[in-house]
């Protein structure tokens, strides 16, 4: 054999060598889907998170002139929202919480007097000591409409003695001077609504009836006792 033959067996013997050393491929793996992770569907908020209460003003022959809705927050205070349309005269009414959710009487006073659990003097928004059921005056447009919104530490919507459910909001015919006492000399009621929890009814057990039409609604200005 001559010497270039024996070179090229040679070299042959390595190539196939190095071809029996050559790793075997690995089997291809299985795919694997990723994992589609649950995402936790949002709580629902409960009662305790957000309290709302509501109050229908209506006057004594039974004309709606608007709402007022009190929703008490997680982080603190309770704001009233009031707001009003067809209310007689322009310029500023005294608005206020009073002791008694009862509508009734022709003048309101079955109302009873500001909701004070404090037994403090009566004074407005911002000034304290106050009734918890000051919430001053509510300005009222040419066209009879008008909005209020006010937030109050001082009353709440949970049970408690500063609750406002089952009490009554009224809207007066004048504007409350924020000094005289004990109610603001704030005039005669115009209309009158019980607080209940949003979608429930009255607390006495029914829905709040509208009094009957007594002609003269006490337009007069006056004190408010």
């Amino acid at each position: 054999m001559s010497h270039s033959r024996a070179l090229i067996f040679t070299s042959a013997a390595l190539v196939l060598l190095a071809a029996g050393c050559k790793p075997k491929p690995e089997p291809a793996s299985e795919t694997t889907e990723t994992p589609v992770q649950e995402v936790a569907a949002p709580q629902e908020a409960t009662v305790d998170d957000m309290m709302v209460a509501t109050a229908t003003l209506k006057t004594a022959d039974g004309t709606e002139l608007g709402t007022v809705t009190f929703t008490q927050h997680t982080d603190g205070g309770t704001e009233m929202v009031a707001e009003l349309h067809g209310v007689q005269g322009a310029g500023e009414h005294g608005i206020h919480v009073h002791e008694v959710g009862e509508c009734s009487a022709p003048d309101f006073k079955s109302a009873g007097g500001h909701f004070n659990p404090q037994g403090t003097d009566h004074a407005c928004p911002p000034t304290t000591p106050r009734h918890a059921g000051d919430f001053g005056n509510v300005e009222i447009s040419a066209d009879g409409s008008g909005h209020l919104d006010e937030t109050s530490d001082l009353v709440t919507v949970t049970p408690g003695d500063t609750s406002v459910v089952g009490r009554a909001v009224i809207l007066h015919a004048g504007r409350d001077d924020c000094t005289s006492q004990p109610s603001g000399d704030a005039g005669p009621r115009l209309a009158c609504g019980v607080v209940t929890l949003s979608g429930d009814k009255d607390i006495t057990g029914g829905d709040v009836e509208a009094p009957g039409d007594t002609g003269d609604q006490g337009a007069q200005q006056g004190s408010d006792d």
